[in-house]
């Protein structure tokens, strides 16, 4: 007993039109991606200049990728200092509780704004490389005051890079957020 007649007849007759049928579907499908256009994704749709001629990154996409800033000027509003090391660094936390290091350059520091811990800063700067010789730098420029904070600072070499500080402003609550402007410039 057979439970398939032998005669194919059916099947060879519909394998032609089958093959044209998919041969035309597949042109439809092709044709229909030749119109599709991929949304432009523009990396700069994040970043704005401010009237100021300000280069400003939002603090969450900064954190995503601190080192495609690196030597580019760039403003970060809203930075929250966690914690002072010496005079001239502190450290603001990134997502997953990952401290990041910031630097006050000798420009900064001229604007004899005192930084303190849960302050909210707006900081413009950029990113810079760190290594064993930068530290080396900022211990023999007294940066780094004792052993204790030089320890503290090793751990930002795994990030590999720090925020150094040209100028920034610290936002005024009491004034209504409006924030006065310590740039250090006089004019």
């Amino acid at each position: 007993m057979q439970m398939f007649p032998k005669s194919r007849t059916g099947a060879a007759k519909l394998a032609p039109l089958l093959m044209i049928v998919s041969f035309l579907a597949m042109a439809g499908f092709l044709y229909w991606m030749s119109g599709y256009e991929a949304p432009e994704v523009d990396s700069d749709e994040t970043d704005t200049v401010s009237e100021d001629g300000l280069n400003e990154v939002p603090f969450d996409d900064f954190v995503l990728e601190t080192q495609s800033y690196m030597g580019e000027e760039i403003t970060l509003r809203q930075v929250e200092v966690n914690s002072k090391v010496g005079d001239r660094l502190f450290w603001t936390m990134l997502p997953g509780n990952s401290p990041y290091l910031v630097h006050i350059s000798e420009e900064a520091l001229a604007d004899s704004v005192e930084v303190f811990a849960n302050l909210r800063v707006d900081i413009t700067g950029s990113v810079m490389a760190l290594s064993d010789s930068v530290l080396d730098v900022w211990t023999e420029a007294e940066i780094l005051g004792s052993e204790g904070d030089r320890l503290q600072v090793l751990y930002a070499l795994d990030k590999g890079d720090y925020f150094q500080i040209l100028r920034f402003e610290i936002e005024d609550e009491d004034e209504g957020g409006s924030g006065d402007d310590v740039s250090g410039e006089s004019g």
